[in-house]
């Protein structure tokens, strides 16, 4: 009986077009679960703590940061570091997943060339396995949290429904970039550099009230938005439904991009690797 479930599994995978490509994608996750993990453990192979790397380099770069940065902001470290820890670790999950989800197609090309599965499975490879290690830094944040004397409100119960998201969110990215990315390859290094740059125009170190008239930088800016409905109900911020608004409408309008890629592009990317 399994044997047969497997062989029907398999012919639908090989099956699949491009109109389908996303939904038989993100519906395997028993695949891409499987292969995201595979290479957390490959990453740490003989480590003694293996993934916990994650959570102790997120620990360092919170205290150093917080204890700098708490004082250049004239910030209230009792604050600022909570504030700070959650922003860090989401920032860190989005860079990670625009710019590996660049080569997301790219690095898998010998898999794709050989057999046909959706594609939607190697870039949730990629988020999921980001995903994981944003999992692995949450615990610096529940630390600093409870050493500041923070305890959740009825909002942390939002929070799986904030990680949820932007876990699609690192999906519709991977996608869209990586069908960009196979056709023009000085789409990375461009996205590179943009990652970087707009770091600094994100409040992740520094926090909208800062700017006084000019906080619209923060406002209009979707990244701000998707951190914010994670920070807020973890650090006890107050909630902005706005920041819900953007969240998912931007994740309906980058799944429709990702989808129109996908539709038109699918069968052109294995010529284009």
């Amino acid at each position: 009986m399994d044997i047969a479930a497997t062989g029907r599994t398999e012919r639908h995978l090989a099956e699949h077009a491009g109109n389908d490509d996303l939904i038989i994608g993100i519906r395997s996750a028993r695949i891409w679960g499987t292969l995201g993990w595979h290479d957390i453990k490959q990453r740490y192979r003989r480590s003694v703590i293996g993934p916990f790397w994650f959570t102790l380099s997120t620990a360092i770069m919170v205290v150093v940061l917080g204890a700098l940065y708490s004082t250049l902001l004239h910030q209230e470290i009792r604050d600022y570091l909570p504030y700070l820890a959650v922003g860090l670790v989401v920032w860190q999950f989005i860079g990670a997943v625009a710019n590996e989800g660049c080569l997301s197609f790219i690095g898998a090309a010998y898999l794709i060339k050989q057999v046909r599965i959706p594609l939607t499975i190697h870039v949730c490879r990629i988020a999921w396995r980001n995903f994981a290690i944003l999992l692995h830094s949450l615990p610096v944040v529940v630390i600093v949290l409870i050493a500041f004397g923070h305890w959740p409100t009825w909002e942390f119960f939002l929070v799986p429904l904030a990680l949820a998201l932007l876990l699609l969110h690192g999906i519709w990215v991977g996608v869209s970039l990586g069908v960009l990315c196979a056709r023009f390859r000085d789409i990375p290094p461009i996205v590179g550099n943009l990652i970087q740059v707009v770091f600094f125009f994100t409040p992740v170190m520094w926090s909208p009230e800062i700017l006084k008239e000019r906080s619209w930088v923060a406002e209009y800016n979707p990244l701000y938005h998707l951190i914010e409905t994670v920070r807020a109900p973890i650090t006890g911020r107050p909630l902005h439904w706005e920041s819900w608004a953007w969240s998912i409408g931007l994740l309906v309008f980058g799944f429709a991009v990702a989808q129109t890629l996908m539709r038109r592009y699918r069968n052109r990317v294995p010529y284009w690797l």
